[in-house]
């Protein structure tokens, strides 16, 4: 299908040939997958199929899979704490910053990590290395957004377009005015009852913001991710489009 061999099919495309491969039982699905590996380069947004195949070809010892499957299990532990616990390791790790200067040492990392009760493998802490450090130092905001963890393109367009009201023409969010107008009820832990409706408000302005003065569309984007990796599509969108009184 690609002539040009360019790197980029249809979406369509990419779906039937999933289809002539025996994952046709997949159904929707790889339509969330062909939207996944859309690019954002291409005029058309067409699906970057040697991207796809890159990482189905991955090996699992190599550092992206290592690092999938630690954050993975980061997310996994962390929704159930909620925003508090993202502030606890962001905290843990900013004390362990004496000189401010918003990175810790690998070493330091772990060992504040580990006062959190998380604990990484040695080839775990290798591939968080060889991907966030830069001289031995470790960003820490950038690690602690990751372990937020962020969204797949489709439910990201479901969040710019139901707060597309309290989104600037420079990519931030008018956090009073979101905070206004959210409502608690649907936020996902009210709905489970593992948070109280008092607690959702500060989890919401506590995982958007991460101790800092503005949040971004990203952050905004990727505390839906963090609330939402058990929920299914149907589950994510009614929460979101009802979370926002208009």
């Amino acid at each position: 299908f690609d002539k040009l061999r360019t790197g980029f099919c249809a979406p369509q495309v990419f779906t039937r040939v999933m289809c002539t491969l025996g994952l046709d039982g997949l159904g929707a699905d790889l339509d969330v997958l062909a939207a996944i590996y859309q690019s954002e380069t291409h005029k058309d947004r067409w699906v970057n199929y040697r991207s796809f195949c890159a990482e189905m070809q991955t090996p699992p010892t190599s550092v992206r899979s290592l690092l999938q499957d630690a954050f993975d299990r980061l997310r996994r532990e962390f929704t159930s704490r909620g925003a508090a616990g993202l502030m606890g390791l962001l905290a843990a790790l900013r004390d362990c910053d004496r000189w401010g200067r918003g990175s810790v040492q690998v070493s330091e990392l772990r060992a504040a990590a580990g006062a959190c009760g998380l604990h990484f493998s040695g080839p775990e802490m290798d591939a968080i290395s060889a991907h966030f450090a830069t001289d031995g130092y470790v960003p820490y905001l950038a690690f602690v957004r990751e372990v937020r963890g962020n969204l797949h393109r489709l439910r990201r367009q479901v969040v710019l377009e139901t707060y597309g009201a309290v989104l600037t023409a420079v990519g931030t969010v008018r956090m009073e005015e979101l905070l206004g107008r959210f409502d608690v009820r649907f936020h996902p832990k009210a709905l489970d009852g593992s948070l109280t409706d008092e607690q959702c408000f500060r989890d919401v302005e506590d995982g958007i913001l991460l101790m800092e003065r503005e949040a971004t569309v990203d952050d905004l984007c990727d505390y839906w991710g963090f609330l939402s990796w058990k929920l299914s599509d149907e589950q994510f969108q009614y929460c979101v489009e009802n979370s926002f009184r208009e």
